[in-house]
């Protein structure tokens, strides 16, 4: 008995993972955005709260 381990032997299993797979890039892009926007705030806010205390 061949059993095969492809995806296309369970298409069914399969139907919604392209979509799903987009959608979590998106929400990772986005998580990365939104730290890279915190990280570049907040050092920013540090450098002048630093430059003031010299």
């Amino acid at each position: 008995m061949n059993k095969q381990r492809d995806i296309a032997s369970f298409p069914e299993l399969f139907d919604g993972m392209e979509q799903f797979l987009d959608e979590q890039l998106l929400r990772l892009k986005q998580a990365g955005l939104w730290s890279a926007t915190l990280a570049v705030s907040g050092g920013l806010v540090v450098a002048w709260l630093l430059e003031r205390a010299a």
